[in-house]
């Protein structure tokens, strides 16, 4: 099941940056940077017609999606009829990519700890994740993520999901992500400046080193997981702008975006979990 216990924020993430060029590349999804973004992502055809080419992934699946002869906002994690795909989080052009969902159109009102929205991926073998990046999305900060976790899985089912970082801020001076500068990417780390060298691939320490010259992880911002896992996936509570599905402007509705994510580790053997029978998600407590 899912396991939870929310934990303060760390204050300590390292901003890389801002727009494109703050990413560190060459993550799990994409180790030769080379995904090829197909541009156009609002045809109704299914995953294998529309998912990009050269991606490192197995299988990519998103929620919400709408039930049956509802309009198909988004109806899998390659399609959009707004052009804001789930994959948009993996196409490395976080300006202008991003995956949105609009809280009316298609967001079920919005995100919620029973419903959350979520981006899940799978690899051939299981990776022991030591560090991620998350970028925001190009405009209107409400969208950005409140409270959200990174989980990990070895079968991908929704009640089998171990979070790896949690977040549960109660307003922006508590969440990693400022308002500004827009397309800004956060470094999240299971090691301090000391232990980078030992916790990473000698190819992920030269992308590090680089781009964080010479500033200093004082700290890690989540435990290196004891287990490895071929399932990872990013799931979203909450945003800034609160649920509903009104609004005053027709081009600024309340919604959900981010520009990308890029996710780092070690190949390992994967502890393979299977949930019992009937057993459910474990639900995590709202912020009050």
């Amino acid at each position: 099941m899912v396991l939870s216990a929310w934990t303060h924020p760390a204050f300590g993430v390292e901003s890389l940056g801002a727009g494109n060029a703050s990413l560190l590349g060459g993550d799990l999804t994409d180790p030769e940077d080379d995904v090829v973004d197909k541009g156009e992502y609002g045809a109704g055809l299914p995953p294998d017609k529309m998912r990009p080419e050269k991606g490192n992934w197995v299988e990519m699946k998103m929620s919400p999606v709408p039930p049956p002869g509802a309009p198909p906002h988004q109806i899998h994690a390659y399609q959009s009829w707004q052009n804001t795909p789930g994959v948009g989080l993996f196409l490395n052009k976080p300006d202008p990519r991003k995956w949105y969902i609009g809280f009316k159109d298609g967001g079920n009102g919005g995100p919620t700890m029973e419903k959350p929205y979520a981006l899940a991926f799978s690899f051939k073998e299981a990776y022991a994740l030591t560090h991620f990046t998350i970028t925001t999305s190009p405009e209107m900060p409400g969208r950005d993520p409140r409270q959200w976790a990174i989980q990990g899985s070895n079968t991908g089912e929704d009640n089998d999901w171990t979070d790896i970082y949690k977040c549960d801020a109660k307003d922006r001076a508590a969440s990693p992500f400022a308002e500004n500068p827009r397309t800004a990417t956060y470094l999240f780390t299971s090691f301090d400046s000391a232990g980078m060298e030992k916790a990473v691939s000698p190819a992920d320490l030269k992308k590090l080193q680089a781009k964080l010259k010479d500033k200093k992880l004082a700290k890690a911002d989540f435990a290196r997981p004891a287990n490895a896992y071929q399932w990872f996936r990013i799931v979203i509570y909450s945003c800034f702008n609160p649920n509903s599905i009104t609004f005053d402007d027709f081009n600024r509705p309340p919604g959900f975006a981010l520009g990308q994510m890029e996710v780092y580790g070690f190949p390992a053997m994967a502890k393979k979990v299977t949930p019992k029978p009937g057993s459910a998600v474990e639900p995590i407590k709202p912020a009050k």
